[in-house]
């Protein structure tokens, strides 16, 4: 279960990533990822709450003073989120919502 787990965020990750790509960023924007395959037991969107919300925060801080350069480089980070629903037969993109700025 742990590793079809990891293979999944994995996935979604690469996703993310694919898709915002190809919007053009090259900010420092730590995204969450999370996807789901199908919506019977709740969107992705229902996954992010206060306290996954901090822990991000605390991540990309500790990020940014490990990687001094970039945090030279950019005053300010952001933190989005992608939410993706893969088709529960085939596995492809349902839908991905981005949202900035969470």
């Amino acid at each position: 279960m742990k590793i079809e787990n990891y293979n999944k965020g994995k996935n979604g990750e690469d996703m993310a990533r694919e898709f915002l790509v190809k919007k053009g960023y090259e900010l420092v924007v730590f995204v969450e990822v999370k996807l789901k395959v199908g919506d019977k037991f709740g969107i992705p969107e229902e996954m992010i709450d206060k306290r996954k919300l901090s822990q991000i925060k605390r991540v990309a801080e500790s990020f940014l003073i490990l990687e001094n350069k970039i945090a030279k480089k950019f005053k300010k980070y952001r933190i989005d989120a992608l939410c993706i629903v893969l088709n529960e037969v085939d596995k492809e993109i349902e839908r991905i919502n981005h949202y900035e700025n969470i």
